[in-house]
């Protein structure tokens, strides 16, 4: 099985570690779900919890953990979304070109 270009393999790892700190931090969930597939020449991961949730109003302009976690992202010009609501979960998914990305 081929790797990935290092820039992603990096990311990737430092994405999910990022939001299992926020599950365990703030989530109060039970199952964790990470899938990383790669469709044509876009990868994408999914990170999925079945916590709490939250309003995303109310996210503080300057949480570090998602910033960082969207500049890595826009670094490998890569689209990032959080999708979460209270008492539904949340879900983070990031689309990655490999395309643009395929250094040795």
């Amino acid at each position: 099985q081929p790797r990935l270009p290092p820039s992603i393999e990096i990311a990737c790892y430092r994405l999910v570690q990022e939001a299992l700190t926020n599950v365990a931090r703030h989530a109060q969930a039970s199952q964790t779900w990470i899938t990383l597939t790669q469709q044509s020449q876009i990868l994408t991961l999914i990170i999925k919890d079945d916590g709490q949730g939250f309003d995303q109003a109310d996210i503080r302009p300057v949480s570090l953990g998602l910033l960082g976690m969207r500049e890595r992202v826009n670094m490998l010009n890569g689209n990032f979304s959080i999708e979460s609501a209270l008492d539904t979960g949340t879900i983070i998914r990031v689309t990655v070109p490999m395309a643009m990305n395929n250094e040795q």
